[in-house]
């Protein structure tokens, strides 16, 4: 009874600390009665710890005196009837009893309570609140003692007894929503979103911004020509304008404005339909960015390095592709091809790929670094130089990097060949 009544003290303060706050307060807030218990000794966490100790100590101390006092005196004459034994049967009754109540005091007073509480520490915890809530009642005065004991000896240390929940790193709770969407518990796609939206917080701009070589950029002083024929090849609602030369961005444009002018043939006059420009830093990072064009109400931003060039541009919709997955249109049907898995298990990607992507979508650890965010970029920082159409590189994990097409100034695509033993997810969704 008493090594049961151990486990009832082991169990109880283990399910009241590994149940969350967040869960307590949801049944709380419904009018569970043991929930608003629990809640309470939580809040007070020097008195439920005291009371908690007190039980076990008690009980503890109890079971051994009784043990030395009752069961060793009646296990005594038992060994005395050996010849062998006589000598030493108080001290070999004594050392079995301490024994058998050290075995079952682990077993049954803390090993089993506390996997039962773990396992079930809702319902345990909710259970022995209001026991534990009126024993701590009627133990205030050796409560308090020993509260404001244990407080001295925290002080130098600048603690005292507290419930301070230990946070989740992001990196846990990339596991935590991967396990769950494995489970079933979430769905797939709501835990790829939840992935990436914790990958986001980590990202800068320059990562999620369309390089300069890749922006369709207007000139100031364009011909109306040109300005049509620009129009009509390119399909982007926004196109940066520039004066002289292209670090020189003076705005940009809404393709819309210039649609009715250019379909009637009027004359077009840049100057009267350019809009401001919005110009970031290639460091801020890309979550203060959403938020500010999201106060801002701006669809749209330039990048500049630290020299005050333009790196790039970035959209709402690149900032939103971050956390939902490419958003492709009508108009570009082969932008889906970014990653093209063949039957032989290699994958060709376009060399502007973000190497995150690359990684979630094969399962594989490619390397990230501070100069490059890009599969293009790893290439070129592997190989030291831009390397010619056909070579192959290797990079960690034994991956070989095959470069399949390639000028001189760029690496456009690249055949990506995997070990059987470097994929560390799978590329169902589940992976990160």
């Amino acid at each position: 009874m008493l090594i049961l009544a151990n486990g009832f003290f082991a169990g109880a303060e283990i399910a009241v600390v590994a149940l969350r706050k967040a869960r307590i307060q949801e049944l709380a807030e419904g009018g569970h009665r043991g929930a608003a218990a629990v809640l309470k000794l939580r809040q007070d966490p020097e008195r439920f710890l005291a009371t908690v100790q007190i039980g076990i100590t008690v009980v503890g101390a109890t079971a051994a005196a009784f043990g030395g006092a009752s069961i060793a005196a009646r296990l005594r004459p038992v060994l005395e009837g050996v010849s062998w034994l006589r000598a030493e049967a108080g001290a070999i009754a004594l050392a079995l009893v301490v024994g058998l109540i050290s075995y079952l005091s682990i077993v049954l007073g803390e090993l089993v309570p506390k996997s039962l509480a773990l396992k079930s520490a809702e319902r345990f915890a909710i259970s022995v609140a209001r026991p534990l809530a009126a024993l701590s009642w009627f133990s205030r005065p050796l409560v308090w003692f020993l509260s404001a004991s244990a407080n001295v000896v925290l002080r130098p240390f600048g603690d005292r007894t507290t419930f301070t929940e230990t946070r989740h790193s992001a990196e846990e709770l990339q596991d935590l929503v991967e396990e769950a969407a494995k489970a079933g518990s979430i769905h797939p796609a709501a835990g790829e979103i939840a992935s990436r939206a914790l990958d986001f917080s980590g990202l800068s701009v320059a990562d999620v911004m369309v390089p300069r070589q890749d922006v369709v950029m207007i000139p100031r002083g364009a011909p109306q020509d040109e300005i049509r024929r620009l129009l009509l090849e390119h399909t982007h609602n926004r196109m940066p304008i520039f004066e002289d030369r292209i670090d020189n961005v003076v705005g940009y444009v809404n393709v819309r404005d210039l649609l009715a002018v250019a379909w009637e043939q009027r004359l077009i006059v840049l100057e009267d339909v350019t809009r401001p420009a919005w110009f970031v830093p290639e460091s801020m990072r890309a979550v203060d960015l959403l938020h500010q064009m999201q106060l801002q109400h701006l669809p749209f931003a330039i990048v500049v390095d630290e020299y005050g060039g333009t790196s790039g541009i970035v959209t709402m919709e690149d900032l939103v592709e971050e956390l939902v997955g490419e958003i492709f249109s009508e108009y570009a049907p082969g932008a889906a091809m970014l990653i093209k898995k063949e039957l032989d298990g290699s994958a060709i990607v376009a060399g502007t790929t973000p190497i995150r992507d690359v990684n979630r979508e094969l399962g594989i650890e490619l390397p990230e670094g501070e100069t490059w965010s890009t599969l293009a970029g790893l290439v070129l920082e592997l190989s030291g130089r831009v390397p010619v159409t056909g070579e192959s590189i290797q990079s960690e994990g034994g991956i070989t990097l095959e470069v399949v097409d390639s000028s001189p100034r760029r690496v456009r695509a690249i055949r990506i060949r995997i070990p059987a033993d470097a994929t560390t997810t799978g590329a169902d969704g589940d992976g990160k």
